[in-house]
């Protein structure tokens, strides 16, 4: 199941905005009108509580006890693992991962909680929630809240990009709780993660035993360090709007684009064999020529890529980011998410950027 929401039932443990068009997977409940951070919790399923319990091994003395219906107390203490805890989801009594002790768990109101703060701060570009979902069998929670003004691009073609703020956390011991600002062009809903290199606007905090007190917005320390992600927009806002113009204004040749996607798509040795004699040199390999010539083709059939100008270095960035976004074969959605916002297809892009930036 590509999109890996939770499932119960057939009901997913999903919530969108009802406003604009619904996510690929048109799962889980509409809700018509402004979402609030209440209600995209509990709409979502996501209103779970997770506890650290004990973990122990099943030793084969415990194995032949549990065959007789007869479990010694003394042999679980005997079989408990030190340092090691489970968290486990208390409403289905489900094991979510194992963690250490000093792992600290945020619980999903509280994370909630933390954008509701961000949400309703008072800084005159308050977020409106878009959608909150649980992944897996709650082992991940997300929620995405959207900034009310946009970036406008160009006025005669209306290409605006909106700003959004991405917020995950986990039970599982696999991940940091994260919050991230980042753009997506509205008029093809492609992330455009090249803003983000160097991850201005996020916020990454590591579950640890006090990780609580760094969530407490109430703390005007914590306030601080949080509401820089709200802080910068203005300055990002200003330095995503130049970044648009210069790419906008760049023209490529078809020569100088292959060039830039063989230096982000291909390996150092194949790039070097494209050099001599470009992509259907002997040698590139058939994972590398294969993306190659599907990057190629996205940017030029895929969706969106008939708006706007062909040829720029925006129309070449929004290429690469429709081809994550809608070509690419992920593993799973999970994977797809973290893929764009902070992994492989993320630096990608932002060596594409990076390229183009430097014509």
């Amino acid at each position: 199941m590509a999109h890996n929401i939770e499932m119960n039932n057939g009901v997913a443990s999903y919530v969108e905005n009802g406003r604009k068009e619904r996510a690929w997977h048109k799962l889980g409940q509409v809700f018509d009108g402004q979402l609030t951070v209440k209600e995209a919790l509990e709409l979502s399923h996501a209103d779970y509580e997770v506890q650290m319990q004990p973990v122990f091994a099943v030793t084969p003395a415990i194995q032949a006890a549990l065959e007789y219906g007869t479990v010694d107390a003394d042999l679980i203490i005997q079989a408990l693992v030190k340092n090691r805890k489970a968290t486990m989801r208390m409403d289905k009594c489900k094991p979510l991962g194992i963690v250490s002790d000093s792992y600290g768990i945020v619980q999903n109101a509280d994370a909630f909680q933390f954008i509701d703060t961000l949400c309703t701060g008072g800084t005159g570009n308050t977020p409106v929630i878009e959608c909150a979902g649980v992944l897996g069998q709650g082992e991940r929670v997300f929620i995405t809240a959207k900034f009310p003004e946009q970036i406008i691009l160009d006025n005669k073609t209306d290409d605006r990009v909106e700003m959004y703020v991405v917020f995950t956390t986990s039970h599982d011991g696999t991940g940091a709780v994260n919050c991230m600002v980042t753009p997506t062009r509205v008029v093809c809903n492609n992330t455009l993660n090249f803003a983000l290199r160097h991850n201005a606007g996020k916020i990454s905090l590591r579950h640890t035993s006090g990780i609580n007190n760094r969530l407490d917005l109430t703390r005007k320390e914590n306030a601080e360090f949080a509401f820089k992600t709200l802080h910068m927009y203005e300055v990002y806002k200003n330095s995503l709007e130049q970044s648009f113009e210069h790419l906008r204004n760049v023209k490529l040749s078809e020569k100088e684009l292959d060039n830039i996607l063989a230096q982000v798509l291909l390996s150092e040795s194949n790039y070097k064999l494209f050099q001599q004699d470009g992509i259907k040199c002997e040698g590139i390999s058939s994972v590398g020529r294969n993306t190659f010539i599907k990057v190629k083709d996205t940017l030029e059939h895929g969706i969106g890529q008939d708006y706007g100008k062909r040829g720029t270095g925006l129309w070449a960035i929004n290429g690469l980011t429709t081809y994550y976004q809608n070509e690419h074969n992920f593993k799973s959605e999970e994977v797809k998410l973290d893929s764009i916002l902070q992994g492989h297809a993320s630096r990608k892009v932002e060596q594409m950027y990076e390229l183009l930036a430097a014509v």
